[in-house]
């Protein structure tokens, strides 16, 4: 009797984990919503709408942008971190929500609750400034900052973003003292660093490349150059090898969803995302592809969190 009762009990959980990989293979049945924290038209809607058709192609069923814009990105993330975690519901990730904000915020997630799926892309960040400022090197702007302290203003589209720190690490980098002034988004920074409003900005290289003719490029914010700004010299070349900064971007899915269905959702991310056609139009944009394991995801924000944790400590920034 007892023997037949521990059959009875091997046979029901072998049965109840066979089910698990017939239900990621019947996933997905409806269509899946991906959110995006920004408004459409961003560079993160846009890298968002370049890859669905083809992540739709792979599922055999329509992956829709959901945009949720609001708090710097953090709405919409916070909305998929909490959310149904019925393989319906993904996101893209940005470093100011999943790095940035436990550093200045109140994110409603605990870190540990975040679920990676795969990183995308990152893109540098390019020191700018306006023509209309004369500065055509970021020597010449570095001089009139230490000559002129506290009276240069740089442009971000709000407190607590990547951008933003990488204003703040080039001040401590560069020892000098600038005003930051925060605006509601990115095309406003573009159009006041235009009309002379603001000396600089940390912008990506995508932001750059249609005004080219009205901004002067001083410096990409990377190891390397960028083959889409190929004369313009990078922080190391310039004597700051340790400014370095970059948005980054990836995707993410609700906690507890099921491994098997996140693990399936990241091979047809990955399969867009280094598609030929695909790959080629989000290079053209100034980004990097670098599709990553969950584990190498979570490590990198980590990583980051620990850079420019230590930044925010150092430089006492607060949120506004």
């Amino acid at each position: 009797m007892l023997r037949r009762t521990l059959l009875s009990l091997f046979l029901a959980a072998l049965a109840a984990t066979s089910a698990l990989p017939t239900y990621a293979q019947e996933w997905p049945t409806k269509p899946i919503k991906l959110v995006v924290g920004y408004p459409p038209g961003g560079p993160v809607d846009t890298l968002a709408r370049m890859l669905l058709p083809r992540i739709s192609r792979e599922l055999g069923q329509p992956v829709v942008v959901d945009n949720r814009p609001g708090a710097a990105g953090a709405t919409g993330i916070n909305a998929v971190i909490l959310g149904e975690p019925d393989g319906y519901t993904f996101g893209i990730g940005v470093l100011g929500v999943l790095a940035v904000l436990p550093h200045t915020g109140k994110p409603p997630f605990k870190t540990e609750e975040v679920n990676y799926v795969t990183l995308l892309t990152k893109s540098p960040h390019v020191l700018v400034s306006g023509k209309t400022t004369g500065f055509e090197s970021l020597q010449a702007l570095t001089g009139a900052a230490r000559q002129k302290p506290g009276r240069l203003n740089y442009g971000t589209p709000g407190a607590g973003s990547s951008t933003h720190l990488a204003g703040e690490l080039f001040e401590q980098e560069a020892k000098v003292e600038m005003v930051h002034i925060p605006y509601r988004g990115g095309a406003p920074v573009m159009n006041a660093l235009m009309a002379g409003e603001v000396e600089m900005a940390s912008v990506e290289i995508s932001a750059v490349l249609p005004l080219r003719a009205k901004l002067n490029p001083l410096a990409v914010l990377s190891e390397k150059r960028s083959p889409l700004l190929p004369e313009v010299p990078t922080s190391a070349e310039l004597g700051m090898p340790k400014l370095v900064s970059h948005s980054i971007y990836g995707v993410i899915a609700p906690n507890r969803t099921s491994a098997a269905i996140v693990e399936k959702f990241r091979a047809a991310v990955i399969a867009a995302l280094t598609a030929p056609e695909v790959k080629t139009r989000i290079e053209s944009q100034g980004q990097l592809v670098i599709p990553s394991t969950p584990a190498e995801y979570r490590k990198y924000m980590l990583d980051e969190s620990g850079k420019w944790g230590a930044l925010i400590k150092t430089r006492d920034i607060r949120m506004e």
